[in-house]
């Protein structure tokens, strides 16, 4: 059958549409298939996650179509902070989120609250989807344990800071949360909150996914 070059492109954007479609739907593309600007991480650690969390390996997780974890691990606290719910991560991001809560997120709560932070609201970490939950958009780096979503943080006293309503409070809860996200490009890759778009206005994602040519840029908003 001859093709020409018009039906080929049509060809080659639907079959990338439905390469996307299959993480959220199912198929299998197989586990290198990498979207653009989307890496999958390598599974090495710089640090044994069990050091730094409270952590059970889960190995490598095969998820439908390119999604999956190579070295995932189930996560209910980091540095001493709990987490509201049981997050499976890439060991990368074991290790960055560590680095994050004890060298950012504690010295910010100290500052602005004289105390500490005890426990995190996680709202999502790995889940087989497309970028904001968009169907044909890119594969989000959720979709490898890359990424975490945090809706809210929760002081020794009992106080919860909720980044929806703290986030331009104009008060200590908006320096704090201002404080914590803003330093987190030093930890992750990716750091969006609610000034980034409407998808992010209630929590505040970090991921490692590599940007630019290099793979080395960071993207935090």
């Amino acid at each position: 059958m001859i093709v020409d070059r018009r039906h080929a492109s049509h060809i080659a954007a639907a079959l990338l549409a439905l390469g996307v479609a299959a993480c959220s739907g199912g198929g299998d593309l197989g586990k290198d298939f990498v979207a653009e600007g989307v890496r999958t991480p390598t599974g090495q650690c710089s640090v044994d996650p069990r050091s730094v969390a409270q952590a059970t390996p889960l190995g490598e997780v095969d998820g439908p179509g390119a999604c999956g974890i190579r070295n995932g691990w189930q996560v209910t606290a980091v540095n001493g902070v709990g987490f509201s719910q049981p997050a499976k991560l890439e060991c990368q991001m074991v290790g960055a989120t560590n680095d994050w809560l004890s060298r950012v997120v504690q010295p910010a709560a100290q500052s602005a609250f004289g105390e500490k932070v005890v426990s995190v609201r996680v709202a999502a970490s790995y889940a087989c989807r497309g970028r904001n939950n968009q169907r044909g958009a890119k594969i989000s780096e959720h979709s490898f344990g890359n990424a975490l979503d945090i809706s809210a943080f929760t002081l020794a006293s009992g106080r919860t800071v909720e980044v929806e309503s703290g986030w331009r409070s104009w008060g200590a809860e908006s320096g704090f949360l201002k404080q914590v996200h803003g330093r987190a490009c030093g930890n992750f890759t990716t750091v969006l909150g609610p000034e980034a778009d409407r998808h992010h206005n209630n929590h505040l994602h970090f991921d490692l996914a590599r940007h630019g040519r290099s793979g080395t840029g960071t993207y935090c908003k």
